[in-house]
């Protein structure tokens, strides 16, 4: 048995057309840090909710350390929670606003309740920081206080729901590495809601992804970007180029002509996926019409008519072709996959309608000479 199991759950908010989770099944090992990624709106937050006891679930069982909870009250359970803000008290310091449970419960007391309260602002890195008032932090101070609040009780799970969305992205980056090494140091099980594709590949052990209440992947991070398992998947971790085809077993027949694809997926009408960056450059290849091109630094993203059909390239190089001229490329032909069709999704390569759709760049931007 897992150490956290969702079995079989449901929830439906009070006058929704439809759950907001449906049938969800989800494990996380001891020390396994989880998480739960996917779209605004898609039943994140609300599986943080039924894990901690602050919803009830219609239907299923979620069980910690062998124990089901459904009936647990959530200040029962053996669960703590980081939030999106920090929300500490502001009329006290950090050092109580890190023992505030234990200090209230009375479960430290003391000596050992100010050797645990300094042992987690060292855990966070901000020790002789116990003393200043909260208004006196930083964004990213304030998360890290919470963090070592939720975590001073000591946990079976440590639940957080997008906790870094409201800061910057260098400080991002790096809470990223600080909760993953600090969770990671001290064995404990985390469950983590995000909906940036990088910030959970950067954090997970497993990533479990969310659309419209269901799971519809799950595993380690490294399969999102190299065998997503719906077009969903592919959409949301970067495989913009979802080209129609037929599927044989082998290959698949479509713009780019037979092109074989090792895959367990069924014959017929399938998706061929390839990320943008997969393509180059080439003296033969395909020969498409530029329609639009944006430089970014190290390399230029372009949208390419071939075949009636608009191509998504990232291509690493400083010289730009211009709108309306030909690029010949090719791709990486062991970084493709398959995924299947899903009829109420927008297809992600549209056809071309008209050049006036696209934007002409400025002549700021170094061109290829013709």
């Amino acid at each position: 048995m897992s150490y956290i199991e969702l079995k079989s759950v449901s929830k439906t908010y009070p006058g929704a057309s439809k759950p907001c989770i449906h049938d969800t099944n989800i494990t996380v090992e001891k020390g396994e840090i989880v998480v739960i990624l996917g779209p605004s709106g898609c039943g994140k937050t609300t599986i943080l909710k039924l894990i901690s006891g602050l919803e009830k679930q219609d239907s299923g069982d979620i069980i910690i350390d062998g124990e089901i909870v459904n009936d647990v009250a959530p200040n029962k359970r053996p669960i703590a929670m980081v939030f999106q803000k920090s929300l500490l008290f502001k009329n006290m310091t950090v050092e109580q606003n890190v023992n505030y449970a234990p200090r209230v419960l009375g479960t430290l007391k003391g000596v050992d309740l100010d050797n645990a309260t300094n042992e987690m602002l060292k855990l966070v890195d901000l020790e002789g920081y116990g003393d200043r008032k909260v208004n006196q932090l930083s964004g990213g101070q304030e998360q890290r206080v919470s963090l070592a609040r939720a975590l001073i009780t000591k946990p079976k799970v440590l639940l957080l729901d997008e906790p870094f969305s409201a800061l910057d992205a260098e400080l991002r980056i790096q809470m990223r590495k600080n909760v993953r090494k600090i969770c990671k140091d001290l064995g404990q099980t985390m469950i983590f809601v995000t909906h940036d594709q990088q910030e959970a590949v950067a954090i997970a052990d497993k990533i479990a992804m969310i659309d419209d209440g269901r799971v519809i992947q799950c595993g380690n991070p490294e399969d999102f970007y190299t065998k997503p398992k719906t077009q969903s998947v592919a959409a949301f971790f970067g495989w913009k180029n979802l080209i129609q085809g037929y599927f044989d077993g082998k290959e698949i027949e479509c713009i780019f002509g037979n092109i074989p694809v090792s895959c367990d997926s069924k014959i017929g009408k399938k998706y061929l996926t390839i990320r943008p960056e997969s393509f180059f450059e080439s003296s033969s290849g395909y020969t498409g019409i530029v329609r639009s091109a944006t430089f970014m630094g190290t390399k230029v993203d372009y949208e390419v008519e071939y075949m009636g059909c608009v191509i998504y390239m990232s291509l690493n190089t400083k010289t730009l072709h211009i709108v309306g001229e030909e690029i010949t490329f090719e791709f990486d032909r062991n970084a493709l996959w398959i995924v299947d069709i899903c009829e109420n999704k927008v297809n992600a390569i549209p056809e071309v309608k008209s050049k006036s759709m696209f934007s002409v760049l400025s002549d700021k931007i170094p061109r290829r000479a013709k």
